[in-house]
């Protein structure tokens, strides 16, 4: 499998996406005027205290002030107005709601995670060998923070592991020392580009590609910094006039993962649903007819979909409840292969992900954690007119309403002309139905979220 990372900066942002197989798998974006902070480590200042202390709103220096909330009435810690104390970004804010912050801050690294406020050691499950979880432990029994060991630690050296947790214990040092130098803002930055960049860039990449020579050398150096110099020799500048992302054809793929609909290469395709509440995801045949039985149609058509739609909700950087509505199939045998193979697509994502099982409805079901902001969100906005439900008044709607309107108008003593602005065939169809010496009509083809613009002149 062919992994490239690709770097693209301009005035505006920097872009990072990961490519396998040519295939956009993983899309990161970094806007100079708005960047996301799930994440980030703040001091922050308390400004306000409700349900005697159960949510506490806190100033991080951002235009929104973001909370603390403590659902366990157990877990509340008593502050007062104007205490400073460290917390951790656990939303981005979100409409006329602040980002929501946690006081258990964590420092990941590749193979750890630092957890300074606990002493408890962790190990991924997702790591069998007894022998290789009891070494793991043995390395760190004598460590005074919190450690969380992630599945990417196993095999590595004791060496390797010891120099990495330094590292993460230099930059909890750091952030403690600069928690008492500012009086309120940003500690740790783990949303940078560059951070990025460590997570990913790793010996399967065959190329790092980079059409910006402040960002090539700014990279280089940081793998001399934290002892990847190795990396170095796959790290390429882009030269070409054309622009990299068309280059490497990710723009189109862009396009495609903004689409409600996705087209699989057997002709079948996926519908990808978002509400206030859930996503919805529905696999159909579509094309796919080919020469095998309905049920072993069904049953490629279904196996098909796992690696897209595990692709797919990565890449787009989808949250929250998850339901999926593969194709029915009658064999339990066939279902249980469907979910397996699903979770070992879903086992390749970074962001946490729980309770993977089929519901009593015969659908998958299964939550992402939210880290920072859904792709779609950084190229389209709500519509202004539908507000978002892609749906406008019908002709027929606007007819009716316009009617009713204007008889209403038509009856007051104190209007002497209407002027209504709509397109020709209302205005068309409104003669019709009323003629009335105070009604001027005037076509217009600009958009009215109701249909039409009515002009009152006394």
């Amino acid at each position: 499998m062919k992994k490239y990372l690709i770097l693209s900066k301009s005035v505006y942002e920097t872009k990072l996406a990961l490519l396998e197989d040519n295939k956009l798998d993983e899309m990161y974006i970094e806007r100079n005027n708005k960047k996301e902070i799930t994440g980030n480590i703040y001091k922050g200042k308390v400004v306000d205290i409700l349900n005697n202390g159960e949510i506490i709103f806190v100033d991080i220096g951002l235009e929104k002030n973001a909370f603390l909330s403590f659902e366990n009435k157990k877990d509340i810690s008593k502050y007062n107005i104007d205490d400073k104390l460290i917390v951790q970004a656990e939303t981005e804010p979100r409409d006329e709601k602040g980002a929501k912050l946690t006081l258990d801050y964590s420092i990941n690294g590749e193979n750890l995670v630092l957890l300074p406020k606990s002493k408890n050691l962790s190990i991924s499950k997702k790591i069998k060998d007894i022998e290789e979880v009891n070494r793991l432990k043995n390395i760190f029994l004598s460590t005074d923070n919190g450690l969380i060991l992630r599945t990417n630690s196993e095999g590595k050296s004791e060496e390797n592991l010891l120099e990495e947790y330094r590292r993460l214990e230099n930059i909890d040092n750091q952030i403690n020392k600069d928690f008492e130098k500012i009086n309120v803002g940003l500690l740790y930055d783990v949303n940078s580009i560059l951070k990025k960049v460590v997570a990913l860039f790793d010996d399967s990449t065959e190329k790092f590609i980079i059409d910006d020579e402040h960002i090539f050398k700014e990279i280089k150096y940081l793998l001399e910094e934290i002892g990847k110099k190795d990396l170095i020799k796959k790290l390429r500048k882009y030269f070409k006039d054309e622009d990299i992302f068309e280059y490497y054809n990710i723009n189109s793929q862009i396009e495609r993962a903004l689409d409600r609909k996705v087209y699989l290469d057997s002709g079948a395709y996926i519908i990808i649903e978002k509400t206030e509440a859930l996503i919805s995801i529905d696999v159909n045949t579509g094309q796919n007819t080919g020469n095998k039985t309905s049920q072993e149609i069904i049953f490629q058509t279904n196996l098909e979909a796992t690696k897209e739609i595990a692709r797919q909700i990565k890449l787009r950087n989808l949250a929250g409840i998850i339901i999926i509505d593969f194709i029915d199939m009658k064999k339990f045998s066939n279902k249980k292969r469907i979910l397996e193979k699903f979770k070992k697509y879903l086992s390749k994502d970074k962001v946490e992900i729980n309770s993977v099982e089929y519901t009593n409805l015969g659908l998958i079901q299964f939550t992402r954690k939210r880290q920072g902001k859904e792709l779609a969100l950084y190229y389209r906005e709500k519509c202004q007119y539908c507000e978002g439900i892609g749906y406008f008044l019908s002709k027929d709607r606007i007819i009716l309403n316009l009617l009713e309107d204007l008889n209403n108008q038509i009856k007051s003593q104190d209007i002497k002309k209407i002027v209504i602005r709509t397109k020709k065939d209302i205005i068309k169809e409104l003669n019709k139905y009323i003629d009335n010496n105070k009604i001027e009509y005037i076509e217009d083809n600009n958009f009215y979220k109701i249909g039409y613009k009515m002009e009152l002149y006394n």
